[in-house]
């Protein structure tokens, strides 16, 4: 039995609980107003244009899980903070896990690449990267993949994970 697409629906229920239980700012609606005024420069975002993007996605995150929002127009919320703050790891790792769960692989491929450009020490973002590789059929990727975070990675508990990953995953 194929375990890949039940291993893939709990890791995103996982990390979209995890996404969920981050701090949040209530001032978030506040913020894009004040983000469009101020016209931000997106080649030098600052620490507080990080928080303002992370703030805007959790605010996106709130809205979708009260219902206040449908599920498209968070994405296009969280995707306009991609948009106006590219090397926001939030909005992109975001981005990835939901277009996983909607079978968007390449997409998803694309935004755990740019968490990763960001961020190389990113566990989640090398793993749901080879996952993903691993539903469009690039198992060579995967494996290549993993094995490149194991010599990025440091932390000995997330390479036994990782080394779990490549194990699982059939090279043919």
């Amino acid at each position: 039995m194929n375990r890949g697409p039940i291993i893939l629906g709990a890791a995103g229920v996982l990390l979209i609980t995890a996404i969920m239980l981050m701090p949040r700012s209530p001032q978030a609606e506040n913020a894009l107003s004040m983000a469009e005024d101020h016209n931000h420069e997106t080649s030098e975002v600052s620490a507080s244009g990080q928080s303002l993007a992370d703030s805007l996605v959790d605010e996106a995150l709130r809205q979708l899980e009260s219902g206040e929002l449908p599920p498209m127009q968070a994405v296009l919320s969280i995707r306009d903070v991609s948009e106006k703050f590219p090397e926001n790891v939030k909005a992109n790792f975001t981005l990835g896990v939901m277009s996983m769960q909607t079978g968007q692989y390449s997409k998803a491929i694309e935004r755990f690449n740019k968490v990763l450009a960001v961020d190389s020490q990113n566990p989640d973002a090398h793993l749901l990267v080879a996952r993903s590789r691993v539903f469009i059929g690039d198992t060579a990727a995967a494996i290549n993949g993993l094995n490149e975070a194991l010599e990025v990675l440091s932390d000995e508990e997330i390479k036994n994970a990782i080394r779990e990953e490549l194990a699982s995953i059939n090279p043919n």
